[in-house]
């Protein structure tokens, strides 16, 4: 992606394009049909966009200096739009906000208004895509018979009236819904939560905006092609110290200036919420039947596609974030079902000929595989990039930690580092500074490298046998 950028454009790491914003009115000038605008590229001080896999929308934010009472004159009263385009330089893929071919933001709210001078105020202005604020108008009332992804282009063209560009995934199956007065964005969660991939052995899926448009895939989808190929990393980033006396702008563009790892694991929560095993009973109402279905991660690991596969795009087998090991009298730590129990109806003949999707074969995959993308977070912040956006591939190498040796010449932690899926994105323009900054939020739910397997029982009887039990008026009887 970084070789797409023009060097003789960008002279500098973290340099960036921001159009003349305006802010525009719901009225018109005199009558016509020329709404009012008012160039505001002055009082920007700062600008954050927001993208994220779990939201449904963009977002963003912009702190204002203002000496001239904006707020009074304009005046602002929460029902304008922010017309701007924001690009790296040399770049030509970017945020398109203005109105000739792009989308305009809404404006929402101001926040955090406070006195800077005797002068000057400052305060933010708070912004989003219009379908956020169009889906809080609107409700989903209808039956369609259909696959789901037709079903959801259906709801964002139809209900939401969205223009934006929609990617989905093909769903396997025709399937019958009647939407019950829920709001767009809700109707396609919930159908999200039934979806199966046409193409791969997974379900559940995620619905997010990010610049090119409307997002409706599995993860899977995101990981790999169609063909079960992994898609390609669209950037590769590493820990360096910059050569200040030899400046190479693309090679300072992939750099990283900070990261933090947010999470390594957490087997609490992983446990309470079924990522590791489940189970699941269904009822069936229309032939009086029930049916148990148990969920192992160990076992179910290799039927889906993950972000890191063999070098020739095979699966690998126990390269996710459970290893195999005797935890208890013979057991692995994912063969413990009832620790997570879901209920559910799968009841037959619902819809005559048009059958709903098994909650058994789908919602314990989907606990499992969202929770397990959350178990390994890192954030790092770049220059300032508009050519990556949530769902691209990249690849971090996290330092090691400990002394250079041949085994490991690249000086990497080979379980922290490799292919990361981007969840989360801040755009940061600091209007002073002059400077673009980029936060990645990235995530993985495989190693480079397998886990050992351990075949003997480490964990059972290995602690103290002397405790007791006490009666404790007994204890209050001998003081």
């Amino acid at each position: 992606m970084y070789r797409a950028i023009n060097s003789k454009i960008l002279d500098r790491a973290g340099a960036y394009d921001l159009s003349e914003v305006y802010m525009v009115s719901y009225a018109s000038t005199g009558g016509d049909k020329n709404p009012v605008r008012v160039n505001i590229s002055g009082l920007v001080q700062e600008m954050n966009i927001y993208e994220h896999l779990e939201n449904d929308v963009l977002s963003g934010d912009m702190v204002l200096a203002d000496a001239d009472n904006l707020l009074y004159k304009f005046p602002v009263t929460g029902f304008e739009r922010l017309e701007f385009k924001l690009n790296t330089p040399g770049l030509d893929k970017g945020l398109d906000c203005s109105i000739s071919t792009g989308y305009p933001m809404f404006v929402y709210s101001v926040s955090e208004r406070k006195p800077v001078n005797p002068r000057t105020q400052g305060y933010i202005i708070n912004f989003c895509s219009i379908e956020a604020i169009k889906n809080h108008q609107k409700r989903v009332c209808k039956s369609l018979a259909t696959t789901i992804d037709d079903m959801v282009v259906n709801v964002l063209r139809n209900d939401l009236k969205t223009q934006k560009n929609i990617f989905v995934e093909e769903t396997s199956g025709t399937h019958k819904y009647t939407l019950p007065l829920e709001k767009p964005f809700t109707t396609i969660k919930n159908l999200g939560k039934f979806a199966k991939s046409k193409n791969f052995d997974n379900s559940g899926y995620l619905f997010y905006e990010n610049i090119f448009g409307f997002h409706f895939k599995s993860y899977e989808s995101l990981f790999c092609k169609g063909n079960g190929q992994p898609r390609p990393e669209v950037a590769f980033y590493t820990p360096k110290v910059k050569n200040e006396k030899v400046r190479n702008t693309i090679n300072d563009m992939q750099s990283v200036e900070d990261f933090t790892i947010k999470s390594q694991f957490n087997t609490l929560k992983n446990v309470q919420s079924g990522t590791y095993s489940s189970r699941m009973i269904t009822h069936d109402s229309f032939n009086k039947t029930f049916k148990t279905y148990d969920f192992n991660y160990n076992t179910n690991y290799i039927n889906q596609n993950h972000l890191e596969m063999g070098p020739k795009g095979e699966k690998i087998d126990n390269n996710g974030i459970v290893p195999y090991f005797n935890f208890e009298e013979g057991q692995g730590f994912s063969d413990f079902y009832e620790g997570v129990l879901h209920l559910s109806s799968h009841t037959q003949k619902i819809h005559n000929d048009f059958e709903l999707p098994n909650p058994g074969e789908i919602t314990q995959k989907r606990v499992s595989q969202k929770n397990a993308l959350g178990s390994i977070v890192i954030e790092i912040i770049i220059p300032g990039f508009t050519g990556i956006t949530v769902g691209d591939i990249v690849r971090f190498n996290t330092p090691k930690y400990t002394s250079a040796s041949k085994a490991e010449p690249n000086d990497n932690d080979p379980y922290m580092s490799g292919r990361f899926l981007i969840s989360g994105l801040r755009h940061h323009i600091s209007v002073p500074g002059k400077r673009h900054t980029t936060i990645l939020e990235l995530v993985k739910d495989s190693t480079s490298i397998a886990f050992a397997e351990e075949d003997l029982d480490l964990f059972t009887n290995n602690q103290s046998e002397e405790g007791d039990n006490y009666l404790q008026y007994d204890i209050d009887n001998l003081s």
